[in-house]
């Protein structure tokens, strides 16, 4: 009898395991998986399509349906499809998706495809013994144009060659046409070991761009025409933030100053111990339009205020925070018995306390604006996972809490998204969450 009992009970067991293995992905989702119910805040967009990139002003784009790729503002519900995708493709805030696929560039709109490709571009600057380049890689945007980077060489060669008379050079792509506005020879040789630049994914248009000739020579370009507005000399781009027109630049030691790039003029200068331009978290070195300048010194922080500064008792966060304050943009955080507290730097405005575990520390995967993110990692498993609780620094509001078990590396806009996604071994059981402020950014 007793086998009999035994039999039944495995055969079961068998039945409730093949059950429970058919609809695991609903399971998971019940437990805290796929679709986690602890993944709360103020989520815009979530979907299972894991090649997703973030760009500014809402826009996402991710696989679609049949293999094309979609454009979609979750802000907004504005959706669009263009089609193929490369790994490097950007979206602008204004929608226009950028694709470098080899030596061409497209330039993609709802119903509409446009090229420029490396030829153009080395027609454009002129010079006959330069041939096209084999590659193109964006790294700047303004309202009109692109920023896209080529190797004019005196054979046909790649950014990344090592080519005996090989020039990186700048041209500007017009975003309504793609047709070439202006080049502007970098200086830079091409090859592996010449500065890097990128392109700033989430962050709005800029007006300039800050190029590194070597760790002695930098160089602002006005993309709206191409040409050198400033020349620094013992200046590295990580010495220099820009927002808008504006650059904050060393002034010698110790000494940062604030200038207008479009007039040239020196608007004020600040002196204090370790004096260097405020860290916009973005390598770019663009600061968003919701951040006041700053200028981070070893014991407080000044901030831009008209043509001058004004000084703050608080040094820029550097690691765990305490009961002091330090300064993350223009936000002051300190700990208390009952989170972390915000305070408006410029104003002195208590913004918030929040409600944080006492070990998160505050994430610096930028670019600055409008969301403080803190962390807490964990580095018990295969590779370190990130629980992220975000807050919008100019209310205190809960953006996103996350929950545990997301990649590191997540993404923001300094208008205020964030994208986070489900660190899963298996693919087919990720998932990829969009967050952002209340309202539109």
């Amino acid at each position: 009898m007793l086998p009999k009992v035994l039999l039944a009970i495995v055969l079961v067991a068998m039945f409730v395991g093949g059950i429970a293995s058919f609809f695991w992905d609903d399971i998971r989702g019940l437990g805290g998986g796929i679709g986690s119910p602890e993944v709360r805040g103020e989520i815009l967009w979530e979907s299972d399509r894991l090649a997703a990139q973030l760009g500014p002003g809402g826009w996402v784009t991710h696989p679609g349906e049949g293999g094309d790729y979609v454009a979609r503002n979750v802000r907004t519900d504005e959706q669009w499809t263009f089609g193929e995708a490369v790994a490097q493709r950007e979206i602008t805030a204004d929608g226009v998706v950028l694709q470098p696929d080899e030596h061409t560039l497209r330039v993609q709109r709802e119903g509409s495809t446009q090229t420029a490709t490396t030829e153009q571009i080395a027609d454009a600057h002129g010079d006959d013994d330069l041939w096209p380049g084999a590659d193109i890689e964006l790294v700047g945007v303004s309202d009109e144009h692109v920023a896209a980077l080529t190797c004019l060489a005196p054979s046909r060669a790649g950014l990344n060659d090592d080519v005996e008379g090989g020039t990186r050079v700048l041209a500007g792509i017009a975003l309504e046409d793609a047709s070439v506005a202006w080049t502007h020879d970098t200086e830079v040789p091409c090859g592996i070991d010449s500065p890097t630049m990128a392109y700033p994914s989430t962050l709005p248009a800029q007006q300039y761009l800050l190029v590194e000739e070597s760790e002695e020579q930098s160089h602002a370009v006005d993309l709206a025409t191409g040409e050198v507005v400033r020349e620094w000399t013992g200046t590295r781009r990580s010495d220099l933030t820009i927002q808008g027109e504006h650059v904050l630049e060393p002034k010698g030691e110790d000494a940062v100053a604030w200038r207008s790039l479009a007039t040239g003029k020196a608007l004020a200068t600040v002196e204090c111990a370790g004096a260097r331009a405020g860290d916009p978290q973005e390598i770019t070195r663009q600061l968003g339009p919701e951040v006041t300048p700053f200028v981070e010194c070893r014991d407080e922080t000044h901030y831009v205020r008209g043509d001058d500064f004004v000084a703050v008792d608080a040094p820029p966060a550097r690691g765990p925070v305490g009961s002091d304050e330090v300064s993350v943009g223009d936000t002051l955080v300190r700990h208390t018995g009952d989170g972390f507290a915000l305070r408006d730097a410029v104003s002195g405005r208590e913004v918030a306390t929040v409600d944080v575990p006492e070990d998160a520390e505050i994430g610096r995967f930028g670019p600055l604006g409008r969301l403080i993110s803190f962390t807490e990692v964990d580095t018990g498993g295969d590779r370190p996972t990130v629980h992220y609780r975000v807050v919008d620094s100019t209310s205190g509001e809960l953006v996103l809490d996350s929950g545990e078990g997301m990649r590191g590396g997540a993404k923001v806009t300094p208008e205020g998204e964030i994208m986070v996604t489900l660190d899963d071994e298996d693919p087919t059981g990720s998932r990829v969450w969009v967050a952002g402020t209340k309202g539109t950014s």
